[in-house]
């Protein structure tokens, strides 16, 4: 897989793959000599809910259904929960083949960060590190945002990334990881309940990290588009959130303002 991602030019490396690996499951197409030319994974987040990405097929291999046999086999895997995904241009016309329907945008930004300042905060406000004490808080602020138990997800980030947590008088106004990925550093998932509580938890990471290359995938409803643009992190490419089946229903102030990853969601 992590050949057929670099023949695409997908920006993946090896341990980015083996962490989609150790929560979901997958399935290549191969040819009879053993040569992958396809592959697809998914995510279960509780007995309902699950979200579908690395949909790959090399190029010498396209015209031959190998995606659409992919879909299918994943589907049969998957079952009765509703599965969303971000899709790509080219991958429009098959996922609504398939009963997707488009729920929304998701823009990739990144670039090599600059200066940046941070954000003022109200009073009674501070960023600090997660503790271990915080997991089930931010596990059910997850939740409450998504509407998925994605409890396996935020633990392999406690393991593997940095995280911090806006802290109101003893409350969790959001939080928001920063992980390696690709060619640099990956911010997200950032769950917050305003664009302000967001811009600081985001641009906490990016004051932190000047001169190096990071990544965002921000929700098209989230509003940070125009700071993002001020602050030097353009809009790469826009994909399309998609859903097959009903979301599930979320709650709280809670919402999410980047994504873990296109393929985590």
């Amino acid at each position: 897989m992590h050949e057929l991602s670099l023949a695409l030019k997908w920006p993946h490396r090896l341990t980015d793959l083996e962490r989609f690996e150790r929560l979901g499951h997958g399935l290549i197409a191969e040819t009879e000599d053993g040569s992958v030319v396809g592959s697809v994974m998914w995510w279960p987040w509780g007995d309902s809910f699950a979200t579908l990405g690395l949909m790959m097929v090399a190029e010498q291999a396209r015209g031959q259904k190998i995606g659409s046999r992919l879909m299918e086999a994943a589907h049969a895997a998957i079952g009765s929960r509703t599965v969303a995904l971000n899709a790509t241009q080219s991958g429009l016309a098959l996922y609504e083949k398939y009963g997707y329907r488009s729920t929304g945008t998701i823009e990739q930004r990144q670039a090599i960060i600059g200066t940046v300042g941070l954000t003022a905060l109200p009073d009674g406000m501070r960023l600090r590190p997660a503790g271990r004490n915080d997991r089930d808080r931010i596990v059910a602020c997850d939740a409450a945002a998504t509407g998925a138990d994605r409890s396996a997800l935020i633990d392999e980030l406690l393991n593997t990334s940095d995280v911090i947590i806006l802290d109101h008088d003893g409350d969790i106004e959001g939080f928001s990881f920063c992980y390696r990925f690709g060619r640099g550093l990956c911010v997200g998932p950032c769950i917050a309940t305003s664009r302000v509580a967001a811009t600081s938890l985001i641009g906490h990471w990016l004051s932190s990290h000047s001169g190096q290359f990071l990544r965002i995938d921000v929700t098209g409803e989230s509003g940070l588009g125009p700071w993002l643009d001020e602050i030097g992190l353009p809009v790469v490419d826009v994909g399309t959130r998609m859903v097959r089946g009903s979301l599930p229903p979320t709650s709280g102030s809670g919402r999410r303002f980047s994504l873990c990853s296109q393929a985590f969601g």
